[in-house]
Order: structure tokens, then sequence, then C-alpha cells
């Protein structure tokens, strides 16, 4: 019988690479040798000068300096690819370790270790050779290897995630993963807990394009590579250094992230297909158009060479015309990269552009926004906000404001009426207030919007500063309403130093526990002064008629906490309908009847306030932004006209509150902005 007997010379080898040191051989340059991609049916070395954007990235994911990598881009730019499969090969060779790859589903593991895994090892010798010799140590969802090392291909779930350690952990297509992983957690989370072992040597990777809705769509980043408040990915994002991939322009030498806005083609065509045909991106610096395909010198495509000389630029860093990168990165051990759809190498810019106008047109059609949110999120690796609906966005009602002066009344106003949104919470607790002139016609103009943040109260460890207000604690606080709204006045814009007193004032009663029973209690004490002619406490309700005065009386019940004895008056209002009244205001185009004036000093927040709900087809308001108090001051300030019933004024013959400026009594003279209205006047013009 013949016995084959081991080769000690091998053996020595093959225990020699078990103890060998790691190979510190970056990602990058180790994936060239290691990882085979299938192109024609054939197994071919993976070629990284198609993706020069993805070594930045690969190579983060062996560096100490980081404990994870975010990596977000659309389809179509080889980032599984080359981050997972890449990274898998680097590990298996060149630095053994236990390592935990998470697809979205069993069936996508299965599929993903059978089809891409197999075919990869298979392909490549060096893996081969690492793989342990013994079949059962090689199946679909566990590969064992000769140095030990185990790789697990797995799906998101408690059991997945738990006990075990994993020196390299990859989530793949993360935005298609579960928010919260079986009630454990998110999956990066989880995924993070089980490299802490490894200290600085373990790694997380989580890749994938967004797929989650922009959950405040009026928020405003505070820098460009800031990410919109989005769940998933885009998160993870946020919490690294935020690079964004920059290219030089060919023409001044100016960096600039290419991005689908920079995309132009002929908007006049309406047929996709032939719009689609001819794409340009504009250089945003100095508006030169190039085309991708066009050659540049070396022979390359236009798209090929400005990737290649590409930089990745993290948050509070700027890179000037030579190509450094200056300033000073976000303090964080996670590298987060997100890269848009412009610089995509296997997606065309004609692509891009088709998609989404194709998308658009459907969504016109059907009501349907699936193909739409879908070309944003893969196609452009950007998140999704539904498109407003109307023809309101804040950038066109920015255009409109003009130059009015600074808080004063124009010569054609006839009464100011004042809102108050109160606002509880321990940080941000004040008083909303916005001002408004009204003319014939109910024609107005944003006089004033504020907020009353700090009240008289002296804080007790510094008895130089004021506490911030608390409506919802403190009753005295309520007396700054008197001082700063309802006797408040402003100057005519003109040269006699008159003055026009605030009419009425609307505030709102509701909110946190305490706002009401103060708001109550505020009113009774206006009573003794004389000033409730001037106030009037309002609460919002989706029924009903416009406005309904109520007494609330709760002394029978023993469940409500404000006190109401049916002696102060609640104005109910149905604030869907009222909204209806400012939207169709809002979209009067020229000035006329109930037209909106903006003043020039009306920041872009005021207007992003103003367009932060939307009217569903059922009649109902949907808040689609967290920020909505300047649309609500609008509201309580109709209150204020319906109160007065001024929306049924004879014009020709107004009443004396309403009359033109230079025939009003009503007017101040003084240098102040607050005026306390005679006793005599109050009950002359009381109602």
């Amino acid at each position: 019988m013949h016995v084959s007997y081991a080769s000690p010379a091998k053996v020595r080898r093959d225990v020699a690479n078990l103890i060998k040191p790691p190979n510190r051989e970056p990602v990058s340059q180790s994936a060239r040798r290691l990882l085979y991609v299938e192109q024609g049916g054939s197994m071919v070395p993976w070629d990284g000068d198609l993706v020069p954007y993805i070594h930045e990235p690969q190579d983060c994911l062996k560096s100490r300096l980081y404990s994870a990598v975010i990596f977000v881009g659309p389809a179509r730019t080889s980032k599984t690819v080359s981050l997972i499969d890449g990274w898998v090969c680097d590990t298996i060779v060149n630095n053994p370790g236990d390592f935990l790859l998470v697809q979205i589903s069993q069936d996508k593991a299965r599929e993903f270790s059978q089809k891409r895994l197999a075919r990869e090892f298979n392909a490549s010798p060096e893996i081969l050779a690492a793989l342990s010799p013994r079949a059962h140590d090689n199946n679909v969802h566990d590969k064992v290897f000769k140095a030990g090392n185990f790789l697990k291909i797995g799906w998101p779930s408690k059991n997945i995630f738990a006990s075990s350690d994993w020196k390299n952990v990859a989530i793949t297509d993360y935005d298609r993963i579960p928010l919260n992983v079986d009630g454990e957690g998110s999956a990066f989370l989880l995924a993070s807990k089980r490299t802490q072992t490894f200290m600085s040597s373990g790694m997380t990777l989580a890749e994938g394009s967004p797929g989650f809705h922009i959950t405040d769509p009026m928020y405003r980043v505070s820098s460009p590579h800031e990410a919109p408040p989005t769940e998933g990915i885009l998160s993870l994002y946020n919490q690294g250094d935020r690079r964004l991939f920059y290219w030089q322009c060919p023409e001044c030498g100016e960096w600039f992230e290419p991005d689908f806005p920079l995309l132009q083609w002929d908007r006049d065509i309406t047929d996709p297909g032939k719009a689609a045909k001819e794409v340009f991106i504009g250089c945003p610096h100095c508006g030169s158009l190039h085309s991708e395909g066009q050659r540049m010198p070396g022979g390359l495509s236009l798209k090929m060479t400005l990737n290649t000389a590409g930089l990745w630029v993290p948050q509070g860093c700027a890179v000037d015309q030579n190509g450094v990168v200056t300033g000073q990165r976000r303090d964080t051990r996670i590298a987060s990269f997100w890269q848009k759809g412009p610089t995509a190498a296997f997606q065309t810019w004609n692509e891009l552009v088709y998609k989404y106008l194709s998308a658009l047109a459907a969504y016109e059609k059907t009501g349907s926004l699936n193909d739409l949110q879908t070309t944003v999120n893969t196609d452009q690796g950007k998140p999704f906000t539904p498109p407003r609906k109307g023809n309101q966005n804040a950038h066109d009602m920015m255009q409109r404001r003009t130059e009015l002066g600074v808080r004063v009344v124009p010569p054609w106003a006839r009464f100011l009426t004042a809102a108050v949104d109160v606002q509880a919470g321990a940080k941000t607790a004040r008083f909303d207030v916005m001002v408004l002139a009204w003319g014939s016609e109910l024609e107005c103009q944003v006089i004033d919007r504020y907020k009353i943040e700090k009240s008289k109260r002296v804080d007790p460890d510094n008895p130089d500063t004021f506490v911030r207000v608390n409506p919802a604690a403190y009753i005295e606080d309520w007396d700054l309403l008197v001082e700063r709204v309802i006797n408040k006045s402003y100057a005519l814009d003109d040269d006699t130093g008159r003055r026009m007193p605030v009419m009425l004032t609307a505030c709102d009663s509701g909110g946190e526990d305490g706002v009401s029973d103060n708001a109550y209690e505020f009113y009774r004490k206006l009573k003794g002064e004389g000033l409730t002619r001037r106030f009037m406490l309002i609460k919002g309700r989706g029924t009903g008629p416009v406005m309904l005065e109520s007494f609330p009386d709760n002394t029978k019940r023993s469940d409500r906490k404000a006190r109401a004895y049916g002696d102060v008056p609640l104005y109910l209002l149905n604030t869907d309908r009222i909204k209806d009244t400012v939207a169709n205001a809002l979209e009067r185009p020229e000035p006329g009847r109930r037209y909106v004036h903006f003043p020039k000093w009306l920041p872009e927040t005021f207007f992003d306030e103003l367009l932060a709900e939307e009217r569903l087809a059922n009649g109902r308001w949907d808040q689609v932004s967290k920020r909505n108090e300047t649309l609500d001051l609008f509201v309580y300030n109709w209150a204020c006209i319906y109160k007065r019933k001024a929306d049924r004024i004879d014009w020709s013959a107004p009443p004396a509150w309403a009359v033109p400026i230079n025939e009003s009594s009503e007017l101040l003279t003084g240098d102040g902005d607050t005026v306390t209205l005679p006793t005599r006047r109050r009950r002359a013009s009381s109602v």
C-alpha cells in the first residue's frame, strides 16, 4: 500500500505563514492582485484605475486612526465590490482575522456567497491557497481558512450580532436593513460593539445608497458637507469627518463637488429621451460647461480625468488650485464619504438625466413617487423629499422681498395686529411674535418678527444675567407681553414722528401643562387693567366654523389641570380653513386684495417656517418641517381679523379704527416704541 507523507518543507512554509506579521499593503493595491470580478462571463482582475475615487475609502479600512468607515454613494460606483469584496480578500491573505459580512437578508446572504464570493475565491490563487482543505470548513454562510480565521456571511438579526467578537464587520446596502434589528438597536451600533474587543485594530464598514426621506425638508445645513436630517446611512455619515469628492474645473482651476443640480440640458424639450441626449456639467465658479465624453490631454475622457485627479475633502477643509488641502477636519474616529451621481464610473450623465425626467413625468401623470425616489436615491446618491404640492417654495417666496424699511408702517396701512405663539420646554421656551400692518381689502405687510426669550427674573448663580422665560411655570413672564407686544407701537414711514399702536393681539393658549392655566390667569389680570379689548386667547382645532367664541368651564371635572371657570373667552380656530386663506393670499402674485408684502430684512428661516406645511387631498394640513411658527403666527393674525370682522368691512365706509392714516385718531406721538393708550381712548373705542 502506498502511503503519502507530508513534506517537512511545506509544513514549515505553512506554519511560517500563520505566524508572519500582517501585511500593511493598502487595500487599494492588494485588491488589484487578489480581487477578481465578473466581466462578460469571465473572472478578470479588478481594475482600480476605473474607480480612483474608491482608493481612499479602501485604504481607511486598514488605518488605526479610525474605528469605522462609512461610504454613501449611488449605484454603479463599484462601491460594494471594491470595499466589501476587496476588504474581504485583503483580510484573508494579508491580515487574517475573523470577519462578519452582513447582507440585507438570509436569501441575499446565500446569493452573495454563492454568486460573488465563491467565484472570486476560485479565481484568485492566493485566496484558494488560504482556504482550509477540509470540505466542512467551506459552506454557504461559514468559511474557515488555514490561518484559523473565520468568515461569516450573515444577515441582520440579534443572533448574528450577539455574543461573538469580530475583528472586522462589513454591512452592505445599509438603508435596506431595518433601523432597529429585532428591537436591539441599529445594525451599525450592534456591529461596532462586536469590534470593540480589538480596540484600534477593529473596524466596522457600512456602505450603501440613501433610502430614507429627509425628516425636515426646511432644515438648513451648516455646511455643504453636512447631510440633511434623515435616518440610515446618511445619519452615520454625519457622525464622521464628512468627506465630499471634489473635481478641479479645467477652465478656472477652482474645485467643486459634481452634483446633479450642476447638470444642464435643454429644459424646453419635454421628451426625456431627446432632452437627455446632450448633458453638460457647469462649473459653479466660472460657469463653463463640460461634456462627459470630451477628450482631455492624455486621451482620457473628461470624467475619467477629473475622477483620477479628484480629491476627498473633509468638512472644515479647503483645497487650493495646487491641490493642497488645508484646514481643520472634524475630530472623530469615523471616516465618512459621500459620493454623488455624476462621478459614478459606470453611469453616464445622459442616463442620470433620462431616469430623472422619466420618473418626474411618471409622478406628474400618476402621483406615484416610487420611481422618483428610486432615481434620486440610487442614481443621484441623495436623500429624497417629496416635491412640494402647489407652486409655492421658499426660494420663490424670498424673491418677493423688497426694500420696505425696517419695522416701519407703510402709508397705506389702516391698523396693526400682533400674534403670539407660546413655546414651552426647558431649552426652547419663548414667545414667538409677529406683527402685521393691514390695508384696505386686507392687503398686509410684515412689520415685525421677533422672539421674547429673556425674562426679568435674575439668575441666582449669575446676578448679571436674566434667565429664560418659562410660560408654563411663571405667570410673571407673561407680563412681558404687555410691554413687548400689547402696548407696542411702530413709527409711520414718514417724517411726522407719529406712531401706530397694535390694535389687537391674538395669543395661543395651548401647549405644555401650565401654559393654559397661566394664559387664563394672565387674561384675568389684563381684565383688571382694562386691556382685554386689545388681547384675545385662541386655540386651534381641525373642525367647525372658522372661529368660535367659547367660555371653558371645567370646574365640574377633576381631570383638567388648567383652571377654567367660564369667565375667560377662548376663541377656537379651524386652523385648516384659515391656513387655506393664508395659502391663497400667498399665491397672489401682485399687490392688491390680500397680497402679502415681505420686507428685505426677513431671514431665510422665516420663509422655511411659512411653508412648513402642505395641504392634503382631504383638506387637512400636514406638517413637513419641525419649525412652523411663522405659519401659525399668520393664522393667529387672521384670528384678529375675524374677531374685529375686518373681513366684512365696506372699505368705502370703514369703521374708525380702519380709516386711512391721515384720518385716524388712533395714532400716537412720542419717541419710544411702547405707548400705553389713555384710559379715555380705550373706553371710547372699546368693542
